[in-house]
């Protein structure tokens, strides 16, 4: 399974900025290696980042892509989708989407650093045509939705519910009906939010017993932003762990909200990718980008 996709090995300026205040140092000492010994900060930080196919290729190359599951259709999580699924041709089978009225035009790429031609790509795996005339099938799966595969996969999808869609066509703000899917294997829990705010979380705990919602781990909603934070909720999922997943955010920054909740608060921006591995016995190791074990949770 595969959830978004961000074709991102460049560090923008924004996030730079951002992680110079968070160092206390200038954009230029940033750059230029002061007090970092031979390398810059900006080189440390490029090369945690990570190139989705290239990561696919070395840990998963061949195989189909079962399930991809596309939260919402902000560019930020799909950029990346012409590459992966056009050029490369990774065979695809079901295509998770919500059924959204989105649409950004060619001309509205001149005002953003994405490429239009993956938002054509969006376009048509969403309508269920792949490359060279593939097909592939499309799945729109709201709140409390069961079927074959992803339920027997031990997959429950949290949000969005119909109401939430038409709120966010509405507004044209889509971070609300990002899919939050809850993941159980070995006795453990993982919920992944995309970038659910107020609204979305409001919603699930409306709608969703609370003892479905306890989790182990939490990737944090909308990259660890206060905006996607919300104590009722993050109090409910209780997480022993969260993964906050991050761009340019030091201001925003939700990290010690979640801290008083989960034993351990861990962020790609640190700790480049970051993988957590459940065995059938529910212990849980958790490893940053070097292999190195950086959180665990013991035997069930």
């Amino acid at each position: 399974m595969m959830i978004d996709i961000n074709n991102s090995t460049s560090l923008p300026e924004e996030d730079i900025a951002a992680l110079a205040e968070n160092k206390g140092l200038s954009t230029f000492a940033f750059k230029h290696g002061v007090g970092f010994q031979s390398r810059s900060w900006e080189e440390y930080y490029k090369s945690l980042l990570v190139d989705p196919f290239e990561y696919y290729k070395e840990n998963f190359n061949g195989k189909s892509v079962f399930r991809y599951i596309q939260t919402h259709p902000d560019m930020d999580h799909l950029s990346g989708l012409h590459r992966f699924f056009w050029q490369e041709k990774v065979p695809l089978i079901n295509f998770w989407d919500v059924d959204h009225e989105k649409e950004i035009s060619e001309e509205d790429f001149n005002s953003l650093k994405y490429s239009y031609v993956d938002w054509l790509v969006y376009s048509l795996l969403r309508k269920g045509n792949g490359p060279d005339d593939t097909d592939q099938k499309v799945l729109n799966k709201y709140n409390g939705d069961m079927g074959d595969y992803w339920t027997s996969d031990g997959i429950s999808v949290l949000s969005p519910t119909d109401s939430l869609i038409e709120k966010c066509n509405r507004t044209g703000s889509y971070n609300d009906c990002s899919y939050v899917l809850s993941l159980s294997y070995g006795g453990r829990r993982v919920i992944l939010p995309g970038d659910a705010e107020a609204a979305a979380w409001t919603s699930i705990l409306d709608s969703n017993d609370k003892s479905v919602l306890r989790c182990d781990i939490l990737k944090a909603a909308h990259h660890g932003r206060k905006s996607g934070y919300h104590e009722e909720a993050v109090t409910t999922m209780d997480p022993s762990i969260v993964v906050c997943s991050v761009g340019k955010k030091p201001s925003t920054d939700a990290s010690q909200d979640y801290a008083r909740v989960a034993d351990s608060v861990l962020s790609t921006r640190y700790q480049g990718s970051i993988i957590a591995t459940i065995w059938d016995d529910g212990e849980v190791w958790v490893d940053n980008h070097k292999g190195e074990r950086i959180s665990s949770l013991p035997i069930l």
